[in-house]
């Protein structure tokens, strides 16, 4: 029950901001230049904000060891999305690929770990935060603009998203003091995550029709890949792991289980793709996933104790 809580508050809450977004676009107060121009304020300097206050934390050995843990199994959960849906999703199907492939991690991901797991835990699903941005930003703009560039050393070093990651593995392992002049800032910049991303879909969405949300039949299967089939080859997976790792494994698998990313729409608008059906995707998946996330994380529980 505290997890149809958990999740109906962020869908409350996300709505709550995309109809401001619906609002200021329907009374002119924000065009849909000015919603690309918060997309590119949002993906590159929010994101790495994000990024960088998630890993100003004591490092232990106990830290270190879960971080590589929680690393590698959030690499392989992500890889394992965006291998799947390429496999159903041929390339004229971009948008519904990546739809699939890519969680909206941190919104829902973050809140429920919290929740479940106490702030210490958001530390473990940091590492799917980081590395769903990193895929969206290297693979994900790949499948949107076809340019290769995007794979090269100099564009990832470059890469707003992969600086900050940078930033946040330094700042981790030499424990450099960080004032708070620094960290503030940085949190209050991490905070528009969500306020921006929801804003910018309000815009979107106030461009198309609202009951499509639920006649759009591409829109279930996506969600069904999304909300249910990955997650629960990702569970199978994570319970090969020991017991004593639990908090890690439900702190990979809820963002697994999480509906699809906001970006999605905000990269189809940055690129001129059917940001339309790319926010009936989003809306969708975010309304289906009160019932889905809780019986997920439920089945996981079952098995694991």
């Amino acid at each position: 029950m505290e997890t149809v809580l958990i999740v109906a508050r962020q869908i409350a809450i996300m709505f709550l901001f995309m109809a401001l977004g619906w609002i200021m676009f329907k009374t002119k107060l924000l065009t849909e230049q000015g919603a690309k121009d918060f997309s590119n304020l949002l993906l590159r300097f929010v994101v790495p904000a994000i990024l960088i206050t998630s890993f100003i934390v004591e490092r232990t050995p106990e830290k270190t060891s879960a971080f590589f843990l929680s690393f590698a199994l959030a690499f392989g959960s992500i890889l394992i999305s965006v291998v799947l849906s390429r496999l159903l999703f041929r390339d004229k199907h971009v948008i519904e690929h990546f739809a699939s492939a890519f969680s909206n991690a941190g919104f829902f991901g973050i809140p429920i770990v919290q929740a479940f797991l106490g702030e210490e835990a958001v530390f473990y699903i940091a590492s799917f935060v980081m590395m769903t941005f990193f895929f969206q930003w290297t693979y994900g703009v790949f499948q949107f603009t076809k340019d290769k560039s995007m794979f090269q050393a100099k564009k990832l070093l470059t890469n707003p998203v992969i600086i900050g990651f940078a930033i946040a593995l330094f700042l981790f392992f030499t424990q450099i003091p960080v004032p708070e002049i620094i960290t503030t800032p940085l949190s209050m910049i991490a905070a528009l995550n969500t306020p921006l991303a929801m804003i910018i879909l309000g815009v979107y969405l106030a461009k198309s029709r609202f009951l499509s949300i639920f006649t759009d039949k591409k829109a279930y299967l996506v969600a069904g890949l999304r909300l249910v089939v990955f997650p629960l080859v990702i569970l199978g997976l994570l319970s090969l792991l020991p017991a004593e790792n639990n908090p890690i494994r439900l702190a990979i698998l809820i963002p697994a289980c999480a509906p699809v990313g906001a970006n999605v729409a905000i990269f189809a608008g940055l690129y001129d793709q059917d940001y339309a059906k790319s926010v009936r995707f989003v809306c969708l998946s975010t309304l289906l996933s009160i019932l889905t996330i809780p019986v997920l994380v439920a089945l996981a529980e079952w098995l694991w104790t």
